[in-house]
């Protein structure tokens, strides 16, 4: 097809000389499946978290954590209640909300915290990519309790419980939790 002088090729074609072909299509690399809420998410050639290399502590710590705590639980249970007979499960979800959870086989006994925002109020992440986060939980409008999560590099995590009335900055913390796994998908109070 000649415009102005010039030889232009069709759609989808390109010039190889003086002749139209067709384009070549690059390989597309398949779409990549999401795990199932509450499935271990193995490593696959080191750490699950991504190492930074040195220590990195505040602002930018809270920026590298955020994608492995939001839309993450932290569970006794990797595969989910009921295949263990008991599990204790805190949910931590993209939008800000976390759930807590002890579910157990007796009617009537199990605790399930509803969806609370939280906020990072202090972060640090170590040079192998282990980390530590302090949220502050706002359960509703003039109660505060916090967490201080503590995660190994290869998804152990230990937790600090402060509840109503107690702080992390001048109390001492009133429960430990754990230790519990970290696993990808923020998972609910459902069964």
């Amino acid at each position: 097809m000649r415009k102005k002088g010039r030889c232009v090729c069709p759609k989808a074609k390109v010039r190889k000389g003086k002749r139209c072909v067709a384009r070549k299509r690059a390989k597309q690399a398949p779409a990549p499946v999401a795990p199932t809420p509450g499935t271990p998410t193995p490593p696959a050639d080191g750490p699950p978290f991504s190492p930074p290399g040195h220590d990195i502590t505040g602002t930018e710590a809270a920026n590298a954590i955020l994608p492995f705590l939001a839309n993450s639980s932290f569970t006794d249970c990797p595969t989910g209640f009921p295949t263990c007979p008991y599990e204790e499960r805190y949910g931590h979800f993209g939008d800000g909300s976390m759930y807590y959870c002890r579910l157990t086989p007796t009617s009537g006994s199990d605790i399930i915290n509803a969806a609370h925002p939280y906020q990072i109020i202090g972060a640090d992440q170590k040079a192998d990519g282990s980390w530590a986060v302090t949220l502050k939980i706002a359960p509703d409008a003039t109660t505060l309790t916090y967490y201080t999560w503590t995660v190994t590099s290869a998804g152990v995590a230990t937790g600090l419980y402060w509840g109503p009335g107690s702080s992390p900055q001048t109390d001492p913390a009133t429960q430990q939790i754990g230790p519990l796994r970290w696993v990808r998908g923020a998972r609910n109070c459902s069964y």
